[in-house]
Formats: structure tokens, sequence, C-alpha cells
């Protein structure tokens, strides 16, 4: 891509001056899509399912189908609002589940030229950093010797610093990271997108499997096929090797969408400007714009990098194209403007950033598995150490 940029052009989203320009600079640029399934309309699609323990419910509080949808009205049915009011809004991919499908476009040519490409082996097995779920903070990556690198970069950015870690992994600023394991420390996404029903109808579904051969006409039968020492349960022994018919009632069937389906985008400014350099306490005013600028560059690039809604199998979503795509910048009165979210433009500032920041080098780098081993030991260690000292104290303290 051959397109002019100028590097400065967006400069007035993430530049910080006092606090009273802060009170007027956009707080977030949004992006809205309205989709629809590839079959059209009226086909029925499959959210994610979620495992849930429902047998300590009420029985009326019970539900007869594993997906996430929220309930704001019942004095209307789905089929009857359509886009008159939103009875109910049901969940497509969520924000965890849209960050790893456009962080992992960033391991693929071109993109893989705007970011560090950092692997991990373990063994046989080589995973990129970019499709790791916990980003810089995940167990695979602090048992690693990059964890040397990046154990420091998450202490930096603690201490205001995000430096350290934009050079060695800069997509975990952009969807955040939870250092759970260690530090606690939270680094607030960037950007965020889901994609929602609205107004879905609940369906089922049954299915029968039928052998290819009748059990009993090929001399199979239940206790001609147990052994005197084999643990009998209640599940059919035949069942299980698929040599029985088996009905599949009632299941459930996916959602009918009688409201829209949308993707919202956010790249929260608030959060980006937030970032800086900082060195022996002082702030580094040229470098951290040139940081930030980088920031943006990865985030407008990531949110129109999925080239495809391909959620999950029966759930293929593309555009409407009845609606148009919004782009907007939002200011603290909630005042929203148009914003050019154009693919050529946003993909040439991107490189353009990306030339003018230092990143480190990417690499392969092996797990360790005693760090493992260390860990484990030493929280073992910790804990038998609390409950010594916990018993003592009861030990040594007086009886009324």
């Amino acid at each position: 891509m051959n397109k002019q940029v100028a590097v400065t052009q967006f400069d007035h989203l993430i530049q910080t001056n006092d606090w009273l320009a802060q009170r007027v600079q956009p707080v977030a640029l949004t992006l809205s899509e309205q989709l629809q399934p590839a079959s059209g309309k009226d086909t029925v699609i499959f959210p994610p399912t979620y495992a849930r323990d429902e047998k300590r419910k009420a029985p009326e509080e019970r539900l007869n189908h594993p997906y996430a949808i929220d309930t704001f009205r019942r004095d209307i049915e789905p089929e009857a609002a359509r886009d008159t009011a939103e009875v109910n809004a049901c969940s497509l991919d969520s924000v965890g589940s849209q960050a790893n499908r456009m962080e992992t476009q960033f391991s693929k040519a071109p993109l893989s030229a705007l970011v560090p490409q950092v692997c991990i082996i373990a063994k046989d097995q080589k995973v990129n950093l970019l499709n790791i779920g916990h980003r810089i903070a995940d167990g695979a990556v602090r048992h690693s010797a990059f964890g040397e690198k990046g154990k420091p970069a998450i202490a930096a950015i603690k201490a205001g610093n995000a430096l350290p870690l934009a050079q060695l992994a800069p997509t975990s600023l952009v969807f955040g990271f939870w250092d759970s394991r260690d530090t606690q420390f939270k680094a607030a996404r960037v950007l965020s997108s889901t994609i929602r029903a609205t107004n879905v109808e609940v369906l089922k579904r049954s299915a029968q499997f039928n052998p290819a051969f009748d059990p009993t006409s090929i001399g199979l039968t239940e206790i001609a096929t147990l052994n005197a020492d084999q643990v009998v349960d209640d599940k059919d022994p035949l069942s299980k090797e698929g040599m029985r018919s088996a009905p599949a009632v009632d299941t459930h069937g996916g959602v009918r969408v009688y409201g829209k389906i949308i993707r919202r985008t956010e790249v929260n400014l608030v959060a980006l400007r937030a970032l800086a350099v900082i060195e022996e306490g002082e702030l580094k005013t040229a470098e951290t714009l040139n940081l930030r600028r980088y920031i943006l560059g990865l985030s407008l690039v990531a949110a129109i990098a999925q080239p495809d809604y391909n959620l999950r199998a029966g759930c293929l979503l593309v555009g409407d194209p009845d609606t148009t795509t919004k782009a907007q910048v939002v200011t603290p009165d909630g005042k929203r403007a148009a914003f050019e979210w154009d693919a050529e433009t946003i993909i040439a500032y991107a490189n353009a950033v990306a030339a003018d920041f230092t990143q480190e080098k990417g690499g392969d780098f092996n797990f360790k598995p005693e760090s493992v081993k260390e860990a484990v030991n030493k929280k073992a260690a910790e804990k038998e150490k609390k409950k010594s000292a916990k018993t003592a104290k009861s030990e040594t303290a007086p009886t009324s």
C-alpha cells in the first residue's frame, strides 16, 4: 500500500494537555455494523453455549437452553416486537472472543509486520503469543524464557511506564490483560467489540441415531457383551459403542432473530491517553506521543481486521446491504460526529506510525516446566507456613 498519510492526523485524539483540555477531548471512537445470517435474515443461527448448574435453581428459574440471553420485557413476544422494542438480547460473540479473533490477524501477513512475532515452544508444540488467551500474563508466557522480559514490562506499566510492554507485546495493551497469578495488575482494554442479536426466539431440535445393524439380529445383547469383572453402570454398553439406537429430543436448536444483529466496536481514547512513557519519574512527551500513535494505529486496524464473521458452526454472518456502517467520534458531552474509518487510510497510518516506533525483536522462546514446578512448590510452602502459623496461634491463645 503506497498511500501517503500524516502521522499527526489523529494527534488531537491522543495528545494530553491540561485537565481542562481533557474535559472536552473525545472519549471514544465507535463503529457500529449491522449484520445478518449468510443464508438470509430468517435463517436460524447458533449462539455460543455455556455450561450452567441449573439443578440448584427453582424449577421456574431453570433455562431450557445454554445460551446467554438477557430478557428485558416479558409482556411482548420476540417475534411481535421486531424493530419496535427490544425484549431481549443474545450474545453471539463476547468481548473476549472478539478480541481473540482480532488479535490473531496480527500473526498473518501483512499485519504481522506491525507487531513483534513471539512464539513459545514446548517440546514439539509452538504457539504464537498472538494466539495465547491471557497474552503477556498467560501461564505459558510467564513460565517461558520470554517471561523474563515480560515480568519487568508488567512491573513497568504498573509503575506508569507503558513503553517496555508496547515494545514487547503491544496487543496486550490494545486488548488488555490481567496478571491474575502474580501482580494482580489489570491493563484496561483500549479496543473492545461485541456482537449481539435482539429479539431472539429460542428453538429446539431433535434427532434420531440408528446403528447400521440391529444389535439383536447379529447376536449382540448387553449380557453377552459384559465380562464378569466389568464395572456395570447405568449406561447401556452397546450405546457407548454406537451400536444401539439413540434419540436426542428437544435439545437446543439455535435462535431465530426478529430484531437486529449488531457488532459494536469501541476504541477507548481515555484508556489510550492514560498510556505514557515515564523515565526516572519524568514524562517523556515525544516518546509518549509516538507510543500512543502506535497503539492507536493497531487499534484502528484491529477493528476492521476480521475478514469474515464465521463465528462457529451454524453462525456465519455477513454485512446487511440495506444498512451502512456508522463510525463516530464521541465527546464527553455525548455529542457525536462522523469519523472516517477508511481501511486504506487506517492501514497506511498504522504502517507509518509503526515505522516511527522502536519495537523489540520477536523470536522463539522455550517453555520452562521447571519454572511451573518451582511456582507450585513455593505456593504450597507458603500455604503450609500460613497453616502452621494459624495452628500455633490457636494453641497459644488463652482459654476462657
